[in-house]
């Protein structure tokens, strides 16, 4: 077989393995946000007004990490509880980032650098807030496809799915639903009359019926994910397998192409946010402008997440996910380096 071939699959699931945890801890986050957050609770707290919904979008980050890789479920989890788009997008683009683990890896990975750090947490936290304005009239249904999360098509489990041309009237479902069982546990003890009460074991059974669910909303959303991630780490390993590095060197003295030559490296490339400083560094000969672009720019915007991207929301959303962050990184690291901050 052709080395070429072999070098292809190693990286196409090298790819695939390096985005895997974090896509089913991702997936784990959803379910648990789905079966065990309320709708009105989250409903009653998330900010309306926009600086408070970019700023609890933004800040959501630093707390609840998560890899660009698992974000997209947590985010259209999020959106069908009753979060503003504007800070669910907020989070989306800039949680990869602004997280403590991946600041601690770029600061290891450019040796100490803290202006390269603050710079990448900056430049994404600005293109959040930016991508976040533009969609503060953006409803969710405007914003989620319909077989990806909107309350009016999806089935009773929540998975995000429209199993209705499925069911039939014998079709039982794998794992039962919360509601299903507190019904019938409910009926159970309430069969001699109006003076019945629940019973302690009851407890049990509904717990465990919520940890079903999470298993069922978990399982689901990884499998819809894994299905996009797939093809864009295939991309990803394609351009590896078949770009001679001599090609890239043609872009090392000039910002002016070494900045976009950096970011589309990036979304070609497709590496976790938790590991694209190491692979940014390596590239001493090319500006730190156009290394702070490929570390901006990555976590917002790569293959595999272009696909997600295309599988979650409707185009007016996607169009605004590609175009934007494309234009504010370019436009920020042309600047920082017409400025000379990090040369």
């Amino acid at each position: 077989m052709d080395a070429r071939l072999i070098h292809l699959a190693q990286t196409a699931l090298a790819v695939f393995l390096e985005a895997l945890p974090f896509l089913v801890l991702g997936s784990l986050v959803s379910a648990c946000m789905e079966v065990f957050v309320p709708r009105a609770w989250v409903e009653r707290r998330a900010p309306r007004s926009l600086p408070g919904a970019l700023a609890f979008g933004v800040a959501l980050g630093t707390v609840l990490p998560t890899c660009e890789c698992g974000v997209v479920p947590v985010v259209r989890r999020m959106l069908s509880k009753g979060v503003p788009v504007p800070a669910a997008v907020a989070y989306m683009l800039a949680a990869p980032v602004v997280n403590p683990v991946v600041m601690v890896s770029t600061w290891v990975a450019f040796r100490g650098d803290m202006t390269m750090t603050a710079l990448r947490a900056a430049v994404v936290a600005a293109t959040a807030v930016a991508v976040g304005i533009s969609v503060c009239r953006m409803a969710v249904d405007e914003a989620m496809r319909p077989d990806a999360g909107s309350a009016a098509h999806l089935c009773g489990c929540g998975c995000g799915h429209d199993h209705a041309e499925h069911r039939t009237a014998t079709a039982a479902p794998l794992l039962p639903r919360f509601g299903e069982v507190h019904a019938a546990g409910m009926a159970s003890v309430s069969a001699g009359g109006e003076q019945a009460v629940p019973v302690p074991a009851a407890a049990p059974a509904s717990r465990a019926a919520q940890w079903h669910g999470v298993a069922r909303h978990m399982t689901a959303d990884l499998l819809d994910a894994c299905a996009w991630l797939l093809p864009g780490a295939l991309a990803a390993a394609t351009f590896r397998a078949f770009t001679p590095p001599e090609a890239l060197f043609l872009f090392m003295d000039t910002p002016a192409l070494a900045i976009p030559a950096m970011m589309g490296l990036a979304v070609l490339l497709s590496v976790c946010s938790e590991a694209d400083a190491f692979v940014a560094a390596s590239f001493v000969g090319f500006p730190a402008s156009a290394r702070l672009a490929f570390v901006a720019l990555g976590p917002m915007l790569d293959l595999k997440l272009m696909a997600m991207y295309g599988a979650a929301f409707r185009r007016g959303l996607v169009l605004r996910l590609v175009v934007l962050p494309t234009l504010c990184v370019w436009a920020a690291c042309m600047l920082l380096a017409g400025l000379g901050v990090l040369e």
